[in-house]
């Protein structure tokens, strides 16, 4: 059996994961790149990731009425080396678990609880399904990343579906046209300190007015929500 493992503390905490999200045209890329250098360091400043991520839902769904409300959706999160995305020895698994985002439309980012746990042993997909969860969909994301003052994580990556299942070398562009998709995340602690990190987000995002507009999503688009046929 796969051994669990939290990221902090032996509760497994939530954290409040505070959000922006934007797109960019692939011939503009470029542009927000050099940006990105020059707010966060050099050219070796850049993390590159190739994520493979399956989400799963419950293997039994619980009947129509108030209690549905209380399945959740769990995302496998499997980072592999960008250079050899199939060497699963050297992947990464994560266990996600992101919460119902908040409806207020006043602040100044999206905010939903978030938990994670790695999985350091195993069969990752065989562990969720001991914990009663089975696939539903899955892609890969392609990208790189910057640090902005050691809080605020700047994603820039594209999304691909996998023509085959499980097959991350079927990996097929959704978006025809090359566009990348702008995250800048960064995690409160605790409740508290949610409203001070949706300030400096929203400060921060006017470093990039050139260079793409960062928004709040409709928490609707973020909702937590079972696909139940």
């Amino acid at each position: 059996m796969a051994a669990g493992k939290k990221y902090v503390g032996a509760s497994a905490p939530t954290h409040y994961e505070c959000s922006l999200h934007g797109l960019v045209a692939n011939t503009h890329e470029p542009q927000l790149r050099t940006r990105l250098e020059a707010l966060c360091g050099d050219t070796k400043a850049a993390h590159h990731e190739l994520h493979h991520e399956i989400t799963c839902i419950p293997a039994i769904q619980t009947p129509v009425g108030p209690l549905r409300r209380e399945d959740h959706m769990l995302r496998l999160r499997i980072e592999l080396p960008p250079s050899d995305p199939t060497n699963i020895q050297a992947a990464t698994n994560t266990i996600c678990f992101l919460g119902h985002p908040e409806p207020r439309s006043d602040r100044g980012a999206s905010v939903r609880p978030a938990t994670y746990a790695q999985v350091f042993s195993g069969n990752a997909p065989q562990f969720l399904s001991l914990l009663g969860y089975k696939f539903n969909s899955e892609f890969v994301r392609k990208g790189y990343w910057f640090l902005y003052r050691n809080v605020f994580k700047v994603i820039v990556s594209q999304i691909y579906r996998l023509t085959e299942q499980g097959d991350v070398l079927s990996a097929q562009p959704v978006d025809p046209d090359g566009s990348w998709i702008v995250q800048v995340v960064a995690d409160a602690m605790s409740q508290e300190q949610v409203p001070r990190v949706c300030e400096q987000i929203d400060e921060l995002k006017r470093l990039f007015d050139d260079y793409v507009e960062l928004v709040v999503v409709d928490h609707a688009f973020l909702e937590n929500k079972i696909p139940y046929s």
